[in-house]
């Protein structure tokens, strides 16, 4: 059986920790209606194909943005160390209660340090270069996401190698160059369910604009834009970590084998 179908044997018997994902939609009425429209905060963040979307603009509205998107990757970060951890007790056989107790939250507070040193590291260059040109913050970004690639392991490796941040930089750096059609078939498979995903709020803003409701939302495309972030916390998200988790733990010679013999 492959990795991929194994991914999705794993994800519903970890469903009850993939649903914990869903608790993130308590940011969404922040998201839609930023700040219950206080004027400062009329736009910067948006709800698009199941994405949170972040407008790099030097103005009023950065600081609070910055803050928002750090509370958000707080409690990103546990669940992402939660269901990481999931997947190397099914494979490993880990005792479960020692390390839902003693490890989640550091693996949490490691996996959150990354994301606010990434965050930072992209978004205060962003909106420096948003008020130079387009063109250099397009290039930039580009350049982001080519060099994240490299490093779209490092929660596993937290969680799996149990290392320092430092080291889980180096590890999945060293991963993905060892394993690039691993990491290449992650990308394309998160790319392809994150297109699904805008087809059908596509779809559901079709119809409710032509619906009995169409009045009621179609100023906003609310209903489209809470389902697939829906979807995209509940399923995309835990599913994708799920099947990095299970690539990378195929790295050792007993879980390869033992995955294999199944």
């Amino acid at each position: 059986m492959d990795v991929i179908s194994k991914s999705f044997q794993e994800y519903k018997s970890n469903f009850k920790i993939c649903l914990l994902f869903a608790l993130l939609l308590a940011f969404v009425p922040v998201f839609i209606i930023p700040f219950f429209r206080v004027p400062f905060f009329e736009t910067g963040i948006t709800l698009s194909s199941g994405t949170i979307l972040i407008d790099y603009m030097l103005s009023t509205q950065a600081i609070p943005i910055f803050i928002l998107a750090l509370v958000f990757l707080f409690f990103y970060s546990f669940l992402i160390g939660l269901i990481c951890l999931a997947v190397r007790r099914d494979l490993s056989k880990v005792k479960v209660h020692f390390y839902l107790k003693e490890m989640v939250s550091k693996f949490a507070f490691k996996i959150f340090g990354f994301y606010a040193i990434i965050l930072a590291l992209v978004f205060i260059p962003a909106l420096i270069l948003s008020s130079i040109s387009l063109n250099l913050l397009v290039a930039f970004l580009v350049f982001v996401f080519i060099i994240s690639i490299f490093f779209m392991f490092v929660p596993q490796a937290i969680v799996i190698d149990e290392v320092s941040l430092e080291t889980a930089l180096a590890e999945s750096a060293s991963f993905v160059r060892k394993n690039p059609v691993i990491a290449l078939k992650v990308v394309f498979l998160m790319a392809a369910l994150l297109l699904l995903v805008g087809l059908i709020e596509f779809i559901l803003d079709m119809v409710a604009l032509t619906g009995v409701f169409g009045s009621l939302v179609a100023s906003e495309f609310i209903v489209g834009q809470v389902i697939s972030i829906a979807i995209t916390l509940v399923f995309v998200v835990p599913f994708i970590e799920i099947l990095k988790t299970f690539f990378y733990m195929l790295k050792f010679d007993l879980i390869k084998r033992q995955v294999l013999i199944k």
